[in-house]
């Protein structure tokens, strides 16, 4: 047996289990609306006018026998067969005119077995495949009688159309797909529609924006009609932000189906985007009219009420879209971020724990519940749901960056110091992680340490005023000696000055700290009195207890130590104490640059 021969009857015994298995008939397949592709003429069959050629070829039997059963064929057990006869045909020998009306029929009948063998996985829900492979198996039979057509006839673009529709399924090859759409718009005799409908299935799988559209410009010149295809263009558009393209290719739609909920509702969404509020306020409101059970015109109202400081409204809004539908969190996630906008943290908390019943482990329910115990003042609690979603996510420098804020501003900076451990751990490149880690060295006193933090932030980011700002303060008023440098404090100073135009009276004070740990006094009083004449409120009675030290003709020492009952993340009972006495006494701790 010809490999040929093999695989027409592999491929008949494989689809005729799988028509039955899945109900499918010839008289289904005539009876059933078919897709655009599958409407266009099918291969004309022609017997040759020669009988007496006819009885001459060694397949000529098997061939008479196919046109035959072809003509009355009515269910996927013939239609095989008329396969398998034509396939026999052809290997035994015909004519060379004979030859080609088998080619044709053959083509034909292939053509109608891989229609109906895509259209049970087309036209339904596809199961998981690792609980019903089924589906994965007619797809490669299909694959297969396709493959062989376009082996006998390459120019039959129904073939690689349906191809580009079974690689575009799951587990399907998108390359291959976008090739076989491909195929279809350089054939010859396409119709409108079809060559439509494979510029809008290829623009699908297109990777680059500008080919996208082309291929949906294209389809909206060949089906102006076809509101669909309009639609998708806009879609386009809005993704790719040109937002009056995707406003003018929605009015378009609106005038051929006003009534269109999701053409109304991204007509808001555009408008949202090009800040007319009001108007996707409008558009909201007519989506809500034509589909009242749909959630999300809702959710966007409450967030443009948010967005005009219309907290009442946006919270009743969100009510409403709770009212919709109970059983979504997104709207009591959304009234809660709301509530707590609006200092009702104790409501949020209500929310958010309805929201963690709807669905378990929502980050966005986290971070809103570390936000509403802050706003409580319960800075423990808020921190442990970081902490808590820290370990739940996979490592993310972001998080464990935030939970270092948060303890740095709660007063606990051997626990901001663990965290930041853990996001260098996870990206030794974090700007961020070395910048605060610094700042919760220099708290609990290891000056030393903080520096070399500092200089790696400063490393990653050279131009950061606030990094200049803290390793310059360090460098000129630590009381360990061995870390001092008034030259290099003096040199970052002054760049972090002119970085912030001299307006900043914490940076002005450090720049007089560093010019008196250099020795000029006079230069230290000038900058300290600019700095006291800021009226910094925040630091201004250090500022002027500072400016007091250098009349004396006495540098700044200073270590800052916030980890009061707080347990060290080392083996240290206490935090590590300066090398030698201090200069002046310690001052109250200074705002330092976050």
């Amino acid at each position: 047996m010809s490999i040929l021969r093999r695989a027409l009857t592999f491929c008949s015994i494989s689809a005729n289990l799988l028509f039955l298995s899945c109900g499918l008939s010839l008289a289904q397949e005539t009876d059933a609306p078919r897709s655009d592709a599958q409407e266009s003429e099918a291969p004309k069959i022609e017997a040759p006018e020669s009988p007496e050629a006819k009885s001459a070829s060694p397949g000529q039997a098997a061939l008479d026998e196919a046109t035959q059963l072809r003509l009355t064929a009515e269910d996927a057990r013939q239609l095989n067969k008329v396969i398998d006869l034509l396939g026999s045909a052809i290997e035994k020998g015909l004519d060379d005119d004979n030859e080609d009306f088998a080619e044709q029929m053959l083509v034909s009948a292939l053509l109608e077995r891989s229609e109906a063998l895509a259209k049970a996985v087309l036209d339904r829900p596809l199961p998981d495949p690792r609980q019903d492979p089924r589906w994965l198996q007619i797809r490669q039979l299909a694959m297969v009688d396709l493959q062989r057509v376009l082996e006998i006839d390459a120019s039959q673009f129904r073939a690689y159309f349906l191809i580009g529709r079974l690689q575009s399924l799951p587990l399907g090859d998108d390359a291959a797909a976008l090739g076989a759409f491909t195929k279809v718009i350089q054939s010859e005799g396409v119709d409108d529609q079809t060559l439509a409908e494979a510029h809008v299935r290829r623009a699908a799988k297109q990777a680059n924006d500008d080919e996208r559209l082309n291929d949906l410009n294209r389809a909206v010149e060949l089906a102006a009609e076809n509101v669909e295809f309009r639609l998708m263009r806009a879609r386009h558009y809005f993704q790719t932000e040109q937002f009056a393209e995707c406003l003018a290719d929605v009015d378009a739609v609106l005038k051929q189906a006003p009534d269109n909920f999701g053409t109304h509702e991204l007509r808001g969404l555009v408008l949202q985007a090009m800040e007319r509020d009001d108007e996707a306020l409008e558009s909201f409101d007519r989506a809500t009219e034509l589909a009242p059970e749909q959630l999300t015109p809702y959710i966007r109202r409450s967030q443009l009420y948010a967005k005009q400081d219309d907290l009442e409204k946006a919270i009743a809004e969100a009510g409403k879209a709770i009212d919709v539908d109970s059983d979504n969190p997104l709207g009591y996630l959304l009234r809660a971020e709301l509530l707590i906008q609006d200092d009702q943290a104790d409501a949020a908390l209500e929310d958010i724990e309805k929201a963690g019943k709807l669905q378990e482990g929502l980050v966005q329910a986290y971070l809103l519940k570390a936000r509403a115990f802050e706003q409580l003042g319960k800075s423990s609690e808020a921190l442990e749901q970081l902490e808590e979603l820290a370990e739940a996510l996979p490592p993310q420098v972001e998080i464990r960056v935030q939970i270092a804020a948060m303890a740095l501003q709660a007063e606990q900076p051997r626990r901001a110091i663990r965290s930041l451990d853990r996001a260098i751990d996870i990206d030794g490149e974090s700007f961020f992680a070395y910048r605060l880690r610094g700042d919760a060295k220099l708290n609990i006193g290891e000056h030393a340490e903080a520096i070399a933090d500092y200089e790696k932030a400063l490393e990653l980011e050279p131009d950061d005023s606030g990094v200049m700002n803290n390793l310059a303060w360090t460098l000129a008023t630590s009381p360990t000696d061995a870390v001092r440098d008034g030259k290099r404090a003096l040199e970052l100073a002054t760049e972090a000055c002119d970085a912030t135009d001299y307006k900043e009276a914490h940076i002005l004070s450090t720049l007089a700290a560093a010019y008196a740990e250099s020795g000029d006094f006079k230069k230290a009083q000038e900058w300290a009195q600019k700095a006291v004449e800021l009226n910094d409120e925040a630091n201004g009675e250090q500022i002027a207890k500072e400016l007091a030290s250098y009349k004396a003709g006495k540098p700044w020492r200073e270590e800052q130590k916030l980890d009061s009952g707080e347990q060290p993340n080392t083996a240290e009972a206490t935090p590590r104490e300066p090398e030698k006495p201090v200069e002046s006494k310690p001052a109250p701790a200074r705002t330092i640059d976050f």
